[in-house]
């Protein structure tokens, strides 16, 4: 028999709340070896003694046999005497480590317990809060590590005899599932509506009933309140969209089963398997003709989602027995760009003018978190929205250095925090611009700061002086870094792939504030040995009003129009501003001959949106990218020529001109051409244009590599169109996957230029 030897493991990851101390003690078993396994501040520390060979292979699997929600990020060991244990035990959670474990995100419910949720023999039955070591909130509930229920929002909740039986038992997938609870001894929910209230499994039946009738709801979920009412019932959903003011900004649904998503929307294996992850997000999906248009008009695509938690899916279960078999819309439970509600009282106050009811529970939300939202394109699942699922899981990053926190831009804003060469993001904050989600940042950073052990020394932050979360980032201790905001578009795309060579940056965005002091939009950057410049970008154009042009899209077309045909311009393409009155048309065209309040910008956003004016999309916008979404809804359209765009302009100054396809756009608008033929047109020039440009560019700095990045990029057709030209004249072609494209993905790429020490060329 090979000589006994021991060794002292530590496992570093995803490896706390996941299951992976009874998967090691059931690994430890099969090899026979004695020991023990415990949570520490580090992750997992195990001992582990037995023959050398088995426990090599041990060691191995630790690694490569693993719980499906672990993440194993590194493997150490070191030799240690042998102590002469007998058995292998999981020990108490503690330890005097360096604290770098990491929480887990939370987990939608799993096939085991929602079949019993499902089995009215189970002593679950209906219960919705039933979960185990493969699912339920974690990163929602959390207070501190190591994660163990005592420093979680379950602290409260005293186990009766057989959760603690479950919750003791090493082979038992409840073992040590930190939220384990029953209808005897864990959370209960109730509703309150009308002045009546209900408990337990009369909330329930009751809240079934509600919505069945019509009434909008407010439900309690894992990081906060949605606000719910049947996607079939056209008033319910008009009174949503009055309250929110949000008359035609698109809603989610949630429907209940993958079966009833397949009616009403078409669906890629893709996307099918992020619906039904782990991770659960809202997944953009094609509709089919005709089927639920209320929740997303004008659009082609329907966010879509399955019940994650169980009490989704006890309310589902509920309504099919009621004969309703439907999705409700479900959308974030706040107003404008608040935090979403977390408790009753904030319910209370600002949801009571709309939900006829509440449906809370007593376990309480310690950080609150929005749902993330998903979309395919280029065979990929790409996140537009990053939060519930997926945080706190790091970005690895190509290396490490001093801890740095990047606050982010204004919109979509997250904030990153590094920890040697890992990136944790936050979840989704919101406008800065609303004060709430100021305090939301604030509280939320210090939560994180709390979990993670973090004291940055490097503060990151937009280089836009007068953006809040730069008045943030000078507000806190630390050394300040300004980063130019499409640069940190560009570098999230190379954090995220650990790309630590030269590349080429292409950055299409709304708006970010230039180093010449213009508004950016449409960048083409070059990287270097830590330094990038400016290459290239879509010729300026006027943005009379400025900020109102993203709104009161004919204020960019009209500047365009202007621009393209010069003082004659009304001769040619009065036409397409018939909708515009007069006077208001006016004095904006004296603005821009003027120059006043019309500052410069080269927003592919911006262009993006007065094209949409010029198709005859629509002449207002009342959500961000309105027009853009809705005229790449009308895609594929019509064969058609793609619009010629110009080129002009020397080495690191290579202009896009727009004036050749806004005069074509204009003549086809005015000669009967339908929207998705012009939409068509649009699109095909725009990837024609700008495959060009980067090749120009990037083979004239001798680079290989191109970084696509910017909420523009949201859009597919663009993203695919540009991927694959790029790569079809040789070049590798990289674009963000783990974080959002747009404004929510900012803060990984501030984080990396101070992290790896950016300047500007």
């Amino acid at each position: 028999m090979p000589p006994l030897v021991r060794k002292q493991i530590l496992v570093q990851g995803v490896v706390q709340g996941v299951g992976f101390r009874p998967h090691v003690y059931k690994l430890a078993a099969e090899y026979s070896l004695s020991g023990w396994v415990k949570n520490d501040a580090s992750g997992v520390t195990i001992e582990a003694e037995g023959p050398g060979p088995d426990v090599e292979a041990f060691i191995r699997d630790l690694a490569g046999r693993r719980p499906a929600a672990a993440r194993v990020d590194s493997v150490v060991s070191r030799a240690l005497p042998t102590a002469g244990d007998k058995k292998f035990i999981i020990a108490k959670s503690g330890g005097k480590a360096l604290a770098v474990a990491i929480i887990p995100a939370d987990l939608a419910l799993c096939a085991d317990c929602r079949r019993e949720l499902s089995s009215p023999r189970n002593r679950r039955y209906l219960y919705p809060f039933t979960n185990c070591t493969n699912c339920g909130p974690r990163f929602t509930i959390v207070k501190s590590i190591p994660y163990d229920r005592p420093y979680t929002t379950m602290a409260g909740f005293k186990m009766c005899p057989e959760c603690l039986r479950e919750y003791g038992d090493p082979l038992d997938r409840r073992f040590h599932a930190q939220p384990n609870a029953c209808p005897v001894c864990g959370p209960a929910v109730k509703l309150e509506a009308g002045g009546k209230n209900f408990a337990g499994p009369a909330a329930l039946e009751a809240a079934a009933k509600l919505l069945i009738a019509g009434k909008i709801g407010a439900l309690r979920s894992l990081g906060g309140f949605h606000l719910a009412c049947r996607a079939d019932d056209p008033s319910a959903i008009r009174k949503l969209r009055g309250a929110k003011r949000r008359p035609h900004k698109p809603f989610a649904v949630m429907a209940p089963s993958l079966a009833a998503v397949k009616k009403y929307c078409f669906i890629s294996p893709a996307e099918a398997a992020a619906l039904g992850s782990p991770e659960a997000p809202v997944v953009m999906l094609r509709r089919r003709p005709g089927k639920f248009k209320e929740p997303a008009p004008g659009l082609s695509r329907l966010g879509v989602m399955l019940p994650y938690t169980p009490l989704h899916a006890a309310l589902f279960a509920l309504l099919e027995k009621k004969g309703f078999s439907g999705p409700l819309l479900m959308t974030s439970g706040n107003f404008r760009d608040e935090p979403i509600c977390k408790d009753g009282p904030d319910v209370r106050a600002r949801l009571a003018g709309v939900a006829a009811f509440s449906l809370s529970h007593d376990r309480p939300i310690h950080n609150r978190c929005d749902d993330s939202v998903a979309f395919e394109a280029c065979g990929e699942l790409r996140l537009a929205r990053r939060a519930r699922g997926y945080v706190p899981s790091a970005v690895k990053l190509p290396a490490g250095g001093a801890a740095v926190l990047a606050c982010g831009a204004d919109l979509k804003n997250t904030f990153c925090l590094t920890r040697g060469t890992e990136a944790f993001l936050s979840q989704h904050i919101g406008d800065l611009a609303e004060p709430l989600n100021q305090a939301f940042f604030r509280e939320t950073l210090a939560n994180y700061r709390r979990l993670l052990k973090i004291s940055p020394s490097v503060i990151a932050h937009d280089l836009h002086p007068d953006y809040a979360s730069s008045a943030i980032a000078r507000s806190l201790p630390g050394r300040k870094i300004a980063v130019q905001h499409h640069a940190a578009h560009a570098l999230s795309v190379a954090a995220e792939y650990g790309l630590a060579g030269s590349f080429l940056g292409v950055a299409f965005d709304g708006t970010g504030y230039g180093t010449d002091g213009q508004i950016w939009g449409s960048e083409f950057l070059v990287f270097e040995k830590q330094t990038w410049r400016r290459a290239g970008h879509l010729k300026y154009f006027a943005l009379p009003g400025g900020d109102i042009g993203a709104l009161e899209i004919w204020r960019p077309a009209l500047a365009l129009v202007k621009a393209a045909y010069g003082p004659e311009w009304g001769a040619q393409a009065a036409g397409l501003f018939k909708a515009v009155p007069a006077a208001a048309l006016h004095t904006v065209e004296r603005m821009i001959d003027a120059g006043v309040n019309s500052p410069r910008t080269c927003s592919m956003g911006r262009l993006f949106d007065a094209f949409s004016f010029i198709a005859g999309v629509r002449t207002e916008a009342t959500y961000e990218a309105q027009g853009p979404m809705e005229l790449e809804s009308l895609l594929p359209g019509p064969a058609a020529a793609p619009y010629a765009f110009g080129l002009c302009g020397g080495e690191d100054d290579l202009q896009i001109d727009p004036s050749p396809a806004v005069k074509a756009a204009a003549a086809d608008r005015l000669a009967g051409k339908t929207p998705a033929y012009i939409s068509a047109r649009l699109h095909a020039g725009i990837i024609g244009v700008a495959a060009s440009a980067a090749a120009s560019i990037a083979k004239d700095a001798g680079l290989d590599t191109i970084c696509l990045s910017g909420g523009v990029f949201q859009n597919r057709a663009l993203l695919e169109g540009l991927t694959a030209a790029l790569k079809e004249s040789g070049f590798k072609v990289y674009s963000n996957l783990q974080v959002p494209a747009n404004d929510g993905g900012l803060s990984l790429g501030q984080a990396w230029y101070a992290l790896a020490g950016y300047r500007q060329a």
